[in-house]
């Protein structure tokens, strides 16, 4: 098979790149096409921001820094949280399938899964048919980049998983040019009536989770991610947080013990 073939716009082609120019600024995957010669090669076809809400196997789609640096602090603050529930996955960017003819299929960044049979499961995909259960909250990073995915996961998503069921959805805006440098957090959960509603912050601007019991919130400095235990209060940490924390316990600890030492 010929090699891959990837055609730029003219523009691009003669040194003057523009962003919304470029055909594959959302993504791109890879397609057998067959050329005027008869000869059939593989080509990568960009993807529209519709493609973006059904993604494919093989699809190929960026990320910018500050969206990967809030998608991976919540895959680890949650998946650590939910260490001891093995009837509990937290699966990040796998696609749904609702079983719903016509409904889009996203792959959520963040993806809280209750009543799972096996969680440690090799899963592509998440059946939300074949498994019996379906997630219960959904978190998306949104991509401020372009408008067209913003409205994504700031307009589109919050009908597709309102008609998928899903009780809880929230999507926070990391620290951009478009936030003014601040993290936002807005989240969405279902009335009686299967109709999303938009969920109220407390006095200290927090949303509250009822179907995973934490907390969202934002720090002092407006930028980072607070996540807690509302029954407890107590911030989540990550796994790297927590050994450093145990570090320095046991440091202090071992300080205190010379210290009586010195005494006697």
């Amino acid at each position: 098979m010929a090699e891959p073939f990837r055609k730029m716009p003219a523009d691009l082609e003669a040194g003057f790149p523009s962003p919304d120019a470029d055909p594959f600024r959302y993504g791109w995957r890879m397609a057998c096409v067959r050329l005027p010669s008869g000869e059939e090669t593989e080509q990568q076809l960009p993807l529209t921001p519709d493609d973006l809400l059904d993604p494919q196997p093989g699809d190929v789609v960026g990320q910018s820094g500050p969206h990967l640096d809030l998608l991976l602090l919540l895959l680890n603050l949650l998946r650590n949280f939910f260490l001891s529930r093995e009837d509990v996955l937290v699966a990040g960017d796998m696609k749904m399938l609702w079983g719903l003819p016509t409904l889009k299929e996203p792959a959520p960044d963040v993806a809280v899964i209750p009543g799972v049979r096996d969680k440690h499961a090799e899963r592509e995909s998440f059946n939300v048919l074949a498994e019996g259960t379906r997630p219960c909250l959904i978190i998306e990073v949104v991509s401020s980049k372009f408008p067209e995915i913003r409205r994504n996961d700031t307009e589109k998503k919050v009908e597709i998983y309102q008609k998928a069921g899903i009780p809880e959805y929230f999507h926070f805006d990391p620290p951009t040019a478009h936030t003014q440098g601040r993290l936002l957090l807005t989240g969405y959960r279902l009335d009686s009536l299967g109709r999303y509603r938009r969920i109220e912050p407390d006095r200290e601007g927090r949303l509250l989770s009822q179907t995973t019991g934490l907390l969202f919130g934002v720090a002092e400095d407006g930028r980072m991610l607070l996540v807690l235990n509302a029954a407890t209060g107590e911030r989540l940490l990550a796994p790297a947080e927590e050994a450093r924390e145990a570090q320095a316990e046991v440091a202090r600890l071992r300080e205190e013990i010379e210290r009586l030492r010195r005494r006697l």
